[in-house]
This record gives C-alpha cells, sequence and structure tokens, in this order.
C-alpha cells in the first residue's frame, strides 16, 4: 500500500513539474540579438535574421545600446517588455506608406497542425491614428513587393480584431490567435494587410504627424499544444548557520529567469542560485516562458542555530565526477540511519539504500541516468530515538 500511495504522489509531481523543450519557432523572437548596433533609424535588418520585405522600407530597430541621438529622442527610452530591444513600424500613414517587418521561422509548421500566435504592441506616442487589424501572415515562402506605396495583400492568419484600436501608448498590449498550418509555412510577416479605404481609425493625438507608429516585441508562434512550465523555487527549506543551499529549477533554454531576494532586489538571471543566507529568508523566482507568460514562485529557506534533529536533503546535484555534489543522499549530524528511495519520471524505482552513508550516483544498473527531475522518499531515524519522513524532487543536471 505503501507502494502505491508513492507511485500515486510521483505521478501527481509528473503531472505539475518537468523539463520540456519550449516550443517558440521565432528566432530573436524580442530582438534582443544583433549584428549591428542600430546607429540610425529604417535598421530593423540589423536585429538578425530579422528583415524588411519592402525593398527601401524604413522599418525601425531599437536597443538601448545605441548612441544615435535620433534614436533615443525619437523613442524616449521607452522600456522594452522584455530585455532592452524591440522593432518600430508605421502601418499607416496618409500618404499610403506601409512598413512590415518579417522573418524566417527556425521550423516549417506542420500540416494539420493547431498554431497559437501572440505578439504585443504599443503605440508610440507621437502617433496621430490608432488602427484596427494589425495582423501576421504566414507564408511558405519570403514575402516581397517593390512599391512601398500599397500594401500586401494577402489575408494574414491572425491579427487583431476589426473595430478594437490597440492605442495604449503606455502599456504593451498582447495580440493573440490561433490557426490550422497547411503545412508549408515557414516565413511570418507582421503588419497592415488592408488598403486605406479598408482601414480603420481613430484620432490617438494632435501631433501632425499623420501616421500611426506601432513597437513589437515579444513575437512567438507555437503549437497550442505545447507544454507550458511555470516558476518553480521548489519546496521550502531548512538548513543550519553558515551553510549553503541550491535553489531553482532545471534550465530550460529558452525561458528566462530571475532570483529576487525578500526586498524584491535582482539577485541572479539563472535558473539555480547557491545562498548562505545569514537568518531566515524568503527568496523569489519569476519566470518568462517561450511566449512570454510570467510566473511567480516563492520558497523560504529557514536557518537553524541549533541543528539537532535536523535533515538536509539537496534539490540538485551533478553527478559528472569532479569531486563536488556528485552524490544524492541524506545529511544532518544527529541522523541514526535512513532509508531513501529514488524514482524516476514514470514512477520506476532507480536507487534504494538504508545505509545513511550510501547515495545515489545518478546511475541505474550501470548505465548513467538521464539529466531531468527525480523523486524521492526518505524515512530518517535520529539517534534520540525520533522518526521524520521526507519526500521532494531533485534536479540530476550535467
Amino acid at each position: 500500500m505503501h507502494q502505491l500511495k508513492l507511485t500515486l504522489v510521483i505521478l501527481l509531481w509528473i503531472s505539475l513539474i518537468s523539463n520540456g523543450t519550449s516550443q517558440n519557432l521565432v528566432p530573436n523572437p524580442s530582438f534582443e540579438q544583433y549584428d549591428t548596433c542600430p546607429y540610425s533609424m529604417g535598421r530593423i535588418n540589423d536585429a538578425v535574421p530579422w528583415a524588411q520585405p519592402l525593398p527601401f522600407s524604413t522599418t525601425d530597430y531599437f536597443n538601448t545600446c545605441t548612441s544615435d541621438y535620433t534614436l533615443i529622442h525619437f523613442f524616449n527610452n521607452i522600456v522594452a517588455r522584455t530585455g532592452h530591444a524591440y522593432a518600430g513600424m508605421s502601418p499607416y500613414d496618409n500618404s499610403t506608406w506601409r512598413e512590415y517587418i518579417e522573418v524566417k521561422m527556425n521550423d516549417s509548421l506542420m500540416p494539420n497542425k493547431q498554431y497559437c500566435v501572440s505578439y504585443f504592441i504599443r503605440l508610440l506616442y507621437i502617433s496621430t491614428f490608432a488602427i484596427d487589424r494589425l495582423g501576421m501572415l504566414l507564408t511558405d515562402t519570403m514575402v516581397t513587393k517593390i512599391d512601398v506605396h500599397s500594401p500586401i495583400l494577402f489575408t494574414p492568419q491572425v491579427e487583431s480584431p476589426e473595430w478594437v484600436f490597440y492605442q495604449d501608448t503606455n502599456n504593451w498590449e498582447r495580440v493573440q490567435g490561433s490557426f490550422t498550418a497547411n503545412g508549408s509555412e515557414k516565413w511570418l510577416t507582421i503588419g497592415n494587410f488592408h488598403l486605406d479605404n479598408d482601414t480603420h481609425t481613430v484620432i490617438a493625438g494632435n501631433h501632425g504627424s499623420y501616421f500611426a507608429y506601432y513597437l513589437i516585441d515579444d513575437v512567438a508562434v507555437y503549437p497550442c499544444d505545447a507544454p507550458v512550465y511555470t516558476a518553480n523555487a521548489g519546496g521550502n527549506k531548512e538548513i543550519c548557520k553558515n551553510q549553503s543551499i541550491t535553489l531553482g529549477t532545471v534550465y530550460n533554454s529558452e525561458y528566462l529567469y530571475w532570483w529576487y531576494n525578500q526586498n524584491k532586489i535582482l539577485i541572479d538571471s539563472t535558473a539555480q542560485i547557491t545562498v548562505t543566507p545569514a537568518q531566515t529568508t524568503t527568496y523569489y523566482l519569476k519566470v518568462k516562458d517561450f511566449k512570454f507568460d510570467e510566473s511567480w514562485d516563492s520558497v523560504t529557506v529557514t536557518v537553524n542555530e541549533f541543528c539537532n534533529n535536523m535533515v538536509y536533503i539537496p534539490n540538485i546535484f551533478s553527478p559528472n565526477k569532479d569531486g563536488a555534489n556528485d552524490v544524492f543522499r541524506v545529511r544532518g549530524p544527529e541522523i541514526d540511519s535512513a532509508h531513501l528511495q529514488v524514482y524516476n519520471r514514470w514512477g520506476n524505482m532507480v536507487f534504494e539504500s538504508k545505509d545513511v552513508y550510501e547515495g545515489w550516483d545518478g546511475t541505474f544498473k550501470g548505465k548513467d541516468c538521464e539529466a531531468g527531475v527525480y523523486y524521492y522518499w526518505a524515512e530518517v531515524t535520529f539517534k534520540n530515538g525520533e522518526k521524520v519522513v521526507k519526500k521532494g524532487d531533485v534536479s540530476l543536471v550535467k
């Protein structure tokens, strides 16, 4: 019965915690990477591999690395939604001018599969107009057009709703939708795909500029059924005074991480941190996933002045034979014995020991186990006869 209950608990953990791979197919989705820091307007091509599909178009790229006065003045130090950069373009003005941005995705879409799309826009404060139906077009080839004074007249798979005008100049707003792929789409293009007389506008300001100008950030195209993992700082911990502990989760390359102390001061931008608190402290983890949604979690590390009947079980170890943190085992100054079991994500036991000095070296039947999250159950007996049961997860990293 104990084994059955433990297996059910593990399966529940599996449904909540996993080390999946993110699914955003858009390269450089927040425009952070560049081959040249923009030194003038019209430099979206610096944010490789983004481009502008219309020859002689002037789609802009802003990055805080710039020292160009025009860029700094024009964007007035508007903060990116993620990182330090974003794109800027005019999808409408009174001379039928059109600007677009486009990029080749990391892979072609799969036929008959449902894909979700999202991107964030923000109306520039000097715009006279706000428009509706700012869209994303997905095609099998790069879109090109010679005449900059006419729109690309294709029907985008996703666009902001008709008669809904995005005119917030202080905050980023999300445009999102979904569609079923044909299976050949490899390129995406963002802009206004309507003629002037079919583009609905409202007056957003009286600046004498006679255009609508939008900033773009955090672009995502991903399978709608892609798994998404939220912030997981781990369970609360107990340590002895002057002891260090590693907090966090397994690193995922397309997720972003920020750790803060209890005063909400940034500590680090990594998946795991090692801390040595002088007193009981709560740490906060913020995670931004591949579609740029944010989630938070917290973990409290209790610092014990006196460590009688103290159990320390690490939540991360790296069995790479470098002599540091190679073995996962139960530790504590007053422990007499410990029964330790470790399970993989399928509920199969990969290690068991009743020797408190014997730990798991990350192998099963003589073979190295994969990196990822494993689950443990431990019954600890102290020298005074007291018993305690501990259970949780541990990350094997390489």
